[in-house]
């Protein structure tokens, strides 16, 4: 049986991924970049294998055994069915992602993000929102790079030459799926590739429905950055204020009204802090733990989030603003007035 050695792209870092299945690697495909046989050593190792468990393993609540080692940086996969290997597998290697932000001591926020190489936009909002929907129609209609759909990441970036954490920040996202309405979708169907997953959805039964009503409803199908055409993860990093990109952060909601014009937040701090996600940090239904690291304390990360929310404040032009869904006033509003390099 062939043996398959890849490296998962993961913004800042990378993976190594072991199978000896391609439906494995398949499913993978939807979530990472994969690229070439691996050969870093500083890095994770995930080794995905179908075939028997041995004694020395554990086994999480879909039947996958598992056991790492830690010195070695190596995770061992074992399963007899590939769809749950390749499930695991997904989530362990975002989990090397969640170990190199988790060492710069991040925060993350419910927010989306875009960016392009002179700009990034960042809407924080609850369910609701329509930060998927401004996203991604950042995405499909304006040529953005969707860099988060509702895990932000964000992190200080040691500044060029040195040791020392800066103001300096960098932004990238868990590779989650992304969840679609069914108004939204079936309103940008004709620009969307088929879902990844509908859940079971009869999205034909939704066609007649009236809009306005449909827009309420929360059925959905899911995508995945790849499958929309998008890298992930990547990431953005947030240089001095003189040099760019410039960076705008809207704290947004959705209406069924008139939209209103952007107004500037007098306490962004505290409007920001407010969105930041603990739920990821610390539920372990959310966030598995297949490979060990270090993790703070909820005191240690919220005076982490308190740092990292001030320094993105003070970097950025923080607004409100009520929306019916089209982010072109985002792209086109002054704060984002493109430098000169």
């Amino acid at each position: 049986m062939k043996i398959h050695n890849v490296t998962c792209r993961l913004g800042p870092t990378s993976a190594t991924l072991v199978t000896n299945d391609e439906s494995v690697l398949t499913y993978l495909s939807d979530f990472y970049t994969l690229t070439g046989d691996a050969s870093a050593i500083d890095e994770w190792l995930v080794e995905a294998i179908v075939g028997p468990a041995d004694d020395s393993m554990d086994t999480n609540a879909w039947g996958v055994s598992y056991s790492s080692n830690p010195i070695a940086r190596r995770l061992r996969l074992r399963s007899t069915d590939p769809g749950n290997l390749a499930i695991t597998a997904r989530k362990a290697v975002r989990e090397a992602l969640v170990d190199y932000c988790e060492q710069r001591r991040y925060a993350m926020l419910h927010a989306s993000a875009v960016v392009d190489d002179q700009r990034v936009i960042i809407v924080v909002g609850d369910k609701g929102s329509g930060k998927t929907t401004l996203g991604l129609k950042a995405a499909l209609f304006h040529g953005m790079r969707y860099l988060s759909n509702d895990h932000l990441i964000v992190y200080p970036e040691p500044a060029a030459g040195t040791d020392a954490l800066a103001s300096r920040l960098a932004l990238t996202s868990l590779p989650t799926p992304i969840p679609l309405k069914v108004g939204t979708f079936l309103d940008l169907q004709h620009r969307l590739p088929a879902p990844w997953d509908t859940e079971g959805l009869d999205i034909d039964a939704h066609r007649a429905i009236p809009r306005e009503q449909l827009y309420k409803l929360d059925q959905r199908v899911l995508y995945t950055f790849a499958g929309l055409g998008q890298d992930s993860p990547i990431q953005a990093s947030l240089t001095d204020a003189s040099t760019g990109p410039a960076v705008l952060v809207v704290l947004a909601s959705y209406t069924n009204g008139t939209p209103t014009e952007a107004t500037e937040v007098a306490d962004p701090i505290d409007a920001l802090m407010a969105h930041v996600r603990s739920d990821w940090m610390f539920d372990p239904t959310l966030n598995q733990r297949y490979l060990p690291r270090h993790e703070r304390q909820s005191a240690e990360y919220e005076a982490d989030a308190q740092r990292l929310v001030t320094a993105l404040a003070e970097r950025a032009a923080v607004f409100r603003w009520d929306h019916r869904g089209d982010p072109a006033p985002l792209l086109n509003h002054p704060a984002l007035k493109v430098r000169q390099p």
